[in-house]
């Protein structure tokens, strides 16, 4: 499997950035486009419904990335055309407080649970940095609630976002 294969393998496991298991933790439904917001969601739920899916960590661009307007041949181009290499530095980061090196797979229910014991709501800064969704506080909430056990649902956020 290459880095920029995006789709579940042929395992079932879902691939995902280090950063944006964070992230899941905070979407609200909101995005880069329609069909990257459509595509989050869809994965969203899948996940938080079938929380023993597989999920391979990776520090590239995944299934979330894939309907992303953003990427590009050499992965993300969000603020450059050099922002792949931030990314995957946060990747790494995330990764690493989570202990999960690039290619384990591991049950979705067990990334929540390592979120849950290593990363607070108030540790996003120095992890996230300039992230543009940051400042919004959906990730720390959802981080928050998540430490809480709860887990959030897009719809329970969003009314216009559909199920």
């Amino acid at each position: 499997m290459n880095n920029r294969e995006q789709s579940p393998d042929a395992h079932g496991a879902v691939r995902i950035r280090g950063h944006t298991l964070l992230c899941l933790q905070g979407f609200r439904g909101e995005g880069y486009s329609a069909g990257f917001i459509e595509n989050m969601a869809g994965l969203h739920r899948e996940l938080n419904e079938n929380p023993d899916r597989w999920v391979e960590v990776v520090e590239a661009p995944d299934a979330f990335c894939a309907a992303c307007p953003h990427l590009a041949p050499a992965g993300c181009s969000l603020n450059s055309a050099r922002s792949e290499e931030g990314m995957q530095a946060q990747d790494r980061h995330v990764l690493d407080l989570l202990g999960l090196p690039p290619g384990t797979r591991v049950r979705w229910r067990e990334v929540l649970d390592r979120i849950r014991a290593s990363v607070k709501g108030s540790d996003l800064p120095g992890i996230c940095g300039s992230c543009r969704w940051l400042p919004l506080g959906y990730c720390r909430d959802g981080i928050d609630h998540l430490r809480a056990g709860q887990v959030i649902s897009v719809r329970a956020l969003r009314k216009d976002v559909k199920p």
